[in-house]
């Protein structure tokens, strides 16, 4: 009969190890974009480097630098580090703990206490090896493994997700720092031209040619486009004072603002075709949602485990003795096994809050994952809008700039031949450089939003360069 009792205890244990109480992981369902290709020009993949397509070797160097050197970066790599082992700290719950234990004694009993009706003195001698395992009967341990495996997860998309913010805000800083250089030549350019305006009407006003209102307004010309010049500087600083902040460098070296910069924007590259779905996968932040969702979903089964009882095997195997010359003779062996069982009995909610707790926070992820999923979409959607708008805008501005030259070719040959005086020539330079300076703005623009749409697709991210190491 007590052999009957112990194979179904032996039966039951086994057939509720494995048992798990967290609700069975499903991906929340969106209404997503039919599958077409959003830009078509037949590629279909994204190069991991795509920042190197724009050929500015002066970039690839930043962007290198702040790689390796980016304080952020080197936060998210620790929390990386913290994640795995943590994982690594939940692991070892599955295995059972193992202890050595060594203890020597002596202790003098005196007459009153002893029941021998005299005082001694004794000795304890021990060495033994201690063994406790908790039965994972209700799926508790692996779901607490599985959850930090999905935090480990989460952890290392985040990286990625700002790895790729980080070099997208790089070339957006580079590119704009390049632009600034044009203009601030360009506006140096302009504003010789308004004080030529502006000297010229001085000399007309002195001959009794105009009132005293035209030079103010050429003058009130001249010096907003010094506030305009000003302006551009102290945009110039700012933006190599954050430059170097994204590259991690020194606070000295904050202040020295020693950028290669290359002097001319590059040419705009083809941005390859992605389908809207393809975002699922692409994009880290999306993963790190979704993990952090699993991991949720995994920390609801550890607290309903608690709701049953926790069964653990303890055992002890090793030697006893009084006298220290005995311990290691066969006489001094001494082993024991037993078991603990601890089952709630009454707790007063603290159960049932902490599961109610682990739900709320399970919907919570699956919101945070749902508004991910949203904003992504949303982010290409406007960033493809931007890229058609910037090009127009740019090619409209071409157009403007051809008349412009032409009208200035046109000007300087009638001032040639006498037809019209110096100041229309002024006047259609002053609008030719006008116009290059919006050029500028509109060239910049394009190339910005070429990065913004790189950056939204995921920059060529693969989700299963996650995994990789974690589970091999």
């Amino acid at each position: 009969m007590n052999k009957k009792l112990c194979l179904y205890a032996i039966v039951t244990v086994v057939a509720f190890c494995g048992c798990s109480f967290a609700p069975k992981y499903t991906k929340p369902q969106l209404n997503l974009p039919a599958e077409k290709p959003i830009v078509a020009d037949g590629t279909a993949t994204i190069n991991t480097e795509w920042w190197k397509n724009y050929g500015d070797e002066n970039l690839n160097l930043l962007i290198e630098e702040a790689l390796k050197n980016n304080d952020d970066l080197k936060l998210a790599v620790a929390r990386i580090e913290e994640a795995r082992h943590r994982l690594g700290f939940t692991e070892a719950d599955r295995y059972p703990v193992i202890n050595a234990k060594g203890t020597a004694s002596r202790q003098r009993t005196s007459a009153e206490a002893s029941q021998l009706g005299y005082a001694y003195t004794s000795n304890y001698f021990a060495l033994t090896a201690d063994v406790a395992y908790e039965l994972d009967l209700w799926g508790k341990i692996k779901n607490r493994r599985d959850a930090a495996l999905s935090v480990l997860l989460s952890t290392k998309a985040s990286k990625e997700a700002l790895k790729l913010s980080l070099v997208s805000n790089v070339a957006t800083v580079y590119f704009n720092l390049v632009s600034l250089g044009r203009q601030l030549q360009t506006t140096e350019n302009i504003l010789n031209s308004y004080k030529e305006i502006y000297e010229f009407r001085q000399k007309q006003y002195k001959h009794g040619i105009l009132d005293e209102m035209v030079v103010q307004q050429a003058k009130a010309q001249y010096d907003s486009v010094k506030i305009l010049l000003e302006n551009l500087k102290e945009q110039d600083a700012v933006l190599k004072s954050t430059l170097s902040l994204l590259l991690g460098r020194t606070p000295s070296e904050i202040f020295d603002n020693l950028h290669n910069i290359n002097q001319k924007l590059p040419d705009p590259i083809t941005v390859p075709a992605m389908l809207p779905s393809s975002l699922l996968s692409n994009r880290p932040d999306i993963v790190q949602a979704e993990e952090a969702l699993k991991a949720a979903n995994f920390q609801i089964g550890v607290a309903k485990a608690a709701y049953f009882p926790s069964i653990s095997l303890t055992g002890a195997l090793g030697l006893h003795s009084f006298e220290l010359d005995n311990l290691m003779q066969s006489s001094a062996r001494m082993w024991n096994i037993g078991g603990n069982l601890i089952e709630p009995i009454l707790d007063f909610g603290r159960i049932d809050s902490n599961v109610k707790i682990t739900e709320a926070q399970q919907k919570e992820a699956v919101i945070q994952y749902v508004k991910t999923v949203k904003t992504a979409f949303k982010e290409v959607y406007d960033a493809l809008v931007k890229i058609k708008s910037s090009g127009n805008k740019l090619t409209a501005q071409e157009e403007e700039l051809k008349a412009l030259e032409r009208v200035l070719t046109l000007a300087n040959k009638r001032y040639e031949v006498g037809v019209t005086d110096y100041l229309t020539v002024l006047d259609a330079q002053r609008g030719y450089l006008n116009s290059s300076l919006n050029l500028i703005n509109y060239q910049t623009e394009v190339i910005n939003s070429q990065v913004i749409l790189y950056k939204v697709l995921g920059g060529g991210w693969d989700k299963d360069s996650l995994s990789k190491k974690d589970n091999s």
